[in-house]
């Protein structure tokens, strides 16, 4: 038996999202045909549409799983943590981690569903997944109540969203030191909340 029959080959659909994510990443929704992530994946054309209805659905299933994704690095990297600031600090590392490993990713996920699917449900239901990030910084252990009742988290999410998008493409493009912009946004964002 040879290793990769030990292990298990990859699904069609495993395969399918690999080579999905692979090309609406390097080429963009527009350039990409269902074809191509067949060729890509290795599968047969129909083999696509076994799994996708169209390139639409392929999206936002590739969106929804690099989401998936990175809100499971959070749970792991914020397990533990206590202190808003030091949650801040892990939860923008977090996203600068994702980005570097992962080029490209977060503004296909996280970003363009809606633009591709304005009418989907789904397309919105995962751009509100951003919507928890206040929620996700806040510490169980110290009764965050007062911080989500004085705020709309959902709101603050989103601006932190683009926050840090646009702190880290400024950051990437000044070449600022990582540990630096991590400080100083996990700073202000906490004060900003009224953290420290």
């Amino acid at each position: 038996m040879s290793e990769q029959a030990a292990r298990g080959a990859p699904s069609s659909l495993e395969k399918l999202r690999q080579g999905a994510r692979k090309l609406f990443v390097e080429q963009g929704y527009p350039n990409t045909r269902p074809q191509d992530i067949a060729r890509e994946s290795g599968v047969a054309n129909g083999t696509f549409y076994i799994h996708f209805a169209d390139k639409k659905e392929a999206f936002l299933d590739f969106a929804e799983q690099a989401q998936a994704e990175l809100l499971r690095q959070y749970a792991v990297n914020l397990d533990g943590i206590s202190g808003h600031r030091n949650r801040w600090r892990v939860i923008c590392n977090t996203v600068v981690e994702f980005s570097i490993e992962n080029p490209g990713v977060l503004q296909a996920a996280f970003l363009d569903p809606v633009f591709i699917a304005p009418n989907d449900k789904n397309a919105w239901r995962l751009y509100d997944r951003l919507g928890h990030f206040v929620e996700m910084a806040m510490d169980p252990s110290d009764g965050d109540s007062k911080i989500t009742a004085d705020y709309d988290s959902e709101l603050i999410s989103h601006a932190l969203c683009g926050l840090l998008r646009h702190a880290m493409v400024y950051a990437s493009r000044k070449k600022m030191d990582k540990d630096k912009m991590i400080d100083d946004l996990s700073l202000f964002i906490d004060r900003g909340l009224g953290g420290g």
